[in-house]
């Protein structure tokens, strides 16, 4: 909800101001802070309007200067020829040197123009940022918008019709609810670790420890395991230590023919027969 609204006007022939009613007036915005912290709080953002805003109205009064020596040069000129000084029409070209030079200096102005404005919109966003590291423990919030179609002159505190004011931005006190300040919190410098980088501070220890980091009894504790896990009927067997197959390969089997000895006898005799 919001507490309170002050709108940037953009002058023609004055400096930018920021408009808003006496404080005593935001009565919803003085229930959460004092008429003093307040006031502190408009006085420096209307420094910073004072100090950093580009000015435009300057511009102004340039462009009816220029305006000014053009028409005084040709006035000047008519009067010359009128008087028969045609020896002197050079002082009109003089003249028109100033307007020249107006005018490249407010050509430059307005190509720096959008710079300023866009350092001032960091600015104003870094002074309400420090508002809110102090205003958040108040549950209230500062922040800059753009006009919206549900303005008024009323909330703005701007004579009708609203169409006649050049309106830059709007700033804007809104109530926090207590749940949604942790999101706040974030949104002033909490930056959160990205996904990857998460993962990467994950360590996951896979595999057995090694056996000097054992404390004493998780030996006999990892056997009593192990001994549960082979009677439970729904486990399975751990696969063969590959490593120390390939460490200790298997003979393979030899195809020379052992051939053991005939021991050597007399033959039979026959003659007894």
């Amino acid at each position: 909800m919001g507490l309170a609204e002050y709108a940037l006007i953009s002058r023609k022939w004055k400096p930018a101001i920021l408009i808003h009613k006496p404080t005593e007036q935001y009565t919803q915005l003085l229930e959460y802070i004092s008429v003093e912290l307040l006031n502190s709080r408009l006085e420096t953002i209307d420094e910073l309007v004072r100090t950093s805003f580009p000015r435009i109205w300057i511009d102004t009064y340039l462009f009816f200067l220029a305006i000014f020596f053009v028409l005084f040069a040709a006035a000047l000129s008519i009067g010359l020829q009128s008087n028969n000084q045609r020896d002197k029409l050079w002082y009109p070209l003089l003249i028109l040197i100033a307007p020249a030079f107006i005018a490249f200096w407010t050509s430059r102005r307005r190509g720096l123009y959008y710079g300023k404005l866009k350092k001032f919109n960091e600015l104003l966003q870094k002074c309400l940022k420090e508002f809110n590291s102090v205003d958040t423990a108040q549950h209230i919030k500062w922040h800059h918008r753009r006009i919206r179609e549900d303005d008024t002159t009323e909330s703005l505190a701007l004579s009708p019709p609203l169409s006649q004011w050049q309106i830059m931005l709007v700033i804007e006190v809104l109530q926090v609810d207590p749940e949604d300040i942790h999101q706040l919190e974030d949104q002033q410098g909490m930056i959160l670790p990205s996904y990857h980088a998460a993962i990467e501070d994950l360590v996951l220890d896979v595999g057995p420890r090694e056996n000097h980091n054992r404390q004493p009894g998780e030996n006999q504790r990892d056997l009593n395991n192990v001994h549960q896990h082979h009677l439970s009927p729904l486990s399975y067997p751990l696969p063969p230590d590959y490593y120390n197959m390939t460490s200790n390969p298997i003979p393979p089997p030899s195809n020379d023919i052992e051939l053991s000895s005939i021991p050597s006898s007399l033959p039979p005799n026959y003659h007894h027969h």
